[in-house]
């Protein structure tokens, strides 16, 4: 597959050229780069001449990128690939990332740099469901990538490696899901979600009026006619008790880094009749002039994170079928398709299961 050009603060990440065939034979040849990722160093130039032209030609299913240093784009200094993965048949999609990087470029954070663009397109662009990596258990410098980008340890493969020297290797094994990418991403943009009580009056107040009413959502996040004191104090009280025919729930407000409202979610803690068939767990609005900045999917996947909190191991999500944005926020965050449902006035809704 040909892979658009990545581009990071320091970095440069680019299809590979027959031409970087010497560049790529400069650290491919090197005992310390190879054998840590599980190959056999190159042996001669036109080793690296057969690989450097085989991956020009993007015709390989895995996506490879040269890394390149800004103002130096023509001499590649390693190498990223995401992965054909097969080992997660639930998972259809999912892609394994593996990395090297010239010794002579160690200890700089180029590498947790360049896989983190990596990232960004796969999830942010491809909607990849899942990313896979794993190290072998004395390649402490991966680890050190691995856990700084923010992967979730899953445990170690015993004796599951064979590599080019015969010698047979454990693998740690990191995953990260896309719920577990938005969150991350949420985190890094300093979003957070509040309660209304931490909140200042105004600013609330100020939120509401943005929106016409009949688009309003969530439902719990909204006046409806109500004053604002008689609003919040219902919103504390139905955490604990709701009236008849409801659940209790938590509302909270995604506040940005600056203090901002920039939307709201409401969690609702039980599945009543009404909310299994067309209502779930988790409603949530961005503000409307916020729109179109990715908000969504890093609340809804900070939502997930207050769901697990609760003890909620799976988690229902449910939009208007002539709503394609926030379908693709809930399949964004690992949502999966049980169905849709009719509703009384004829319009159809889609319901997605989330698992935690």
């Amino acid at each position: 597959m040909q892979v658009p050009v990545l581009e990071t603060q320091r970095l440069l990440l680019r299809p590979w050229r027959a031409s970087d065939a010497e560049a790529m034979f400069a650290y491919a040849q090197d005992p310390e780069v190879g054998p840590n990722a599980g190959w056999k160093p190159h042996q001669s130039l036109e080793e690296s001449r057969e690989r450097a032209a085989r991956w020009a030609q993007g015709e390989d299913a895995d996506w490879l990128w040269a890394i390149t240093v800004k103002g130096e784009e023509d001499r590649p200094v390693g190498s990223l690939g995401l992965h054909e993965h097969n080992m997660r048949s639930t998972l259809p999609g999912s892609r394994e990332l593996g990395y090297v990087l010239a010794r002579s470029h160690w200890g700089r954070g180029f590498m947790t740099e360049a896989a983190r663009a990596a990232l960004d397109y796969a999830f942010a662009q491809q909607h990849l469901p899942l990313i896979t990596v794993g190290h072998y258990p004395f390649n402490h410098r991966s680890r050190r990538v691995i856990e700084k980008l923010g992967f979730t340890y899953e445990g170690t493969l015993r004796r599951t490696a064979v590599r080019f020297d015969g010698l047979v290797l454990d693998e740690c094994v990191f995953s990260m899901t896309a719920a577990d990418y938005w969150l991350l991403r949420a985190r890094r943009q300093g979003l957070s979600l509040v309660l209304p009580e931490e909140l200042d009056r105004e600013a609330i107040l100020a939120y509401q009026e943005e929106w016409d009413e009949d688009e309003a959502t969530p439902w719990a996040a909204h006046l409806r006619g109500r004053s604002f004191e008689a609003w919040l104090a219902r919103s504390i009280a139905w955490r604990e008790q709701a009236d008849p025919g409801y659940s209790t729930a938590h509302t909270w407000f995604l506040v940005g880094e600056d203090g901002a409202l920039l939307g709201a979610l409401d969690l609702r803690h039980e599945l009543n009749e009404k909310l299994l068939r067309d209502g779930g767990h988790i409603g949530y609005g961005v503000r409307p002039r916020e729109r179109g900045k990715k908000l969504a999917p890093c609340m809804l996947a900070l939502g997930l994170e207050k769901a697990k909190e609760r003890g909620i191991p799976r988690v229902l999500v449910c939009c208007d079928e002539d709503n394609p944005a926030s379908a693709r926020t809930i399949e964004d965050c690992g949502g999966l398709l049980e169905n849709t449902f009719p509703e009384e006035d004829g319009s159809m809704v889609r319901r997605y299961w989330i698992t935690l």
